[in-house]
């Protein structure tokens, strides 16, 4: 046999076999799962994922990307995404416990949702939300992209309280897409006496950075004007007193 008709007979055991999958499959709808939900329950990926969060009696495994968070289903019932995977994924698998939902992102998301349940699990009576700005800014993002609000207001209320530098605004106002921080520090840096670093005009950008210091020579010029003009008062008012 030549290598074609090797290959010709290869071919349709190949096919053979496919079609015998196929119609198995077919007859088996546990092998199916409806592809309009974004998360599953007992994912592949769960059973081999570390735990890096685990709450005595907890309902629910969140999955972020490849690290599983078990938590109880009240700490993220208010996020109104989350409480929708939730509600969908109990209509296909209503009888397991716990559930398994999954949400993916970013190389930051896992932090994000880490710093973020450092919040969730802190009682206002216990402990005091001392948080810094970095677990602020992950749960403010976490709370924007699955619908929280009322903890991304938390969250920026208490990055006000923090009274960050200018560079630590432009920063926050960046990460959190506040636009309104973002002017505030770079009018901040427009009036501040010492000269803008090179560190700080790597980090503001092209853009910013010359918006600033185009602005700040406007301003030293105006004041140099406003000096040179408060000069020649003096000296026309010295004049009329000497003509006197």
């Amino acid at each position: 046999m030549n290598n074609l008709d090797k290959k010709s007979s290869t071919d349709e055991a190949d096919k053979s076999t496919r079609s015998t999958t196929n119609s198995s499959s077919s007859n088996n709808p546990s092998h199916t799962a409806p592809s309009s939900l974004k998360t599953t329950s007992l994912l592949p990926e769960s059973r081999t994922s570390s735990t890096v969060h685990d709450l005595i009696g907890a309902c629910i495994n969140l999955q972020v990307n490849t690290i599983v968070i078990k938590t109880h289903e009240y700490q993220i019932s208010n996020f109104a995404y989350m409480h929708d995977l939730v509600k969908n994924t109990r209509l296909v698998n209503a009888q397991i416990n716990p559930l398994t939902i999954c949400v993916t992102g970013g190389n930051e998301l896992v932090s994000d949702f880490l710093n973020t349940f450092k919040i969730l699990n802190t009682s206002s009576i216990d402990q005091p939300d001392n948080f810094d700005a970095d677990t602020l800014v992950s749960a403010a993002r976490v709370s924007a992209s699955y619908k929280y609000p009322a903890l991304r207001a938390f969250c920026i209320e208490r990055l006000e309280g923090l009274r960050p530098s200018s560079m630590e605004r432009l920063r926050i106002g960046r990460a959190l897409d506040l636009k309104s921080w973002e002017e505030r520090a770079c009018q901040e840096l427009v009036k501040r006496e010492e000269i803008i670093t090179k560190e700080e005009a790597l980090q503001l950008k092209i853009d910013a950075y010359w918006q600033i210091t185009s602005e700040r020579e406007t301003r030293i010029r105006q004041k140099l004007r406003n000096m040179a003009s408060n000069s020649d008062k003096l000296k026309t008012s010295g004049n009329s007193c000497n003509k006197s």
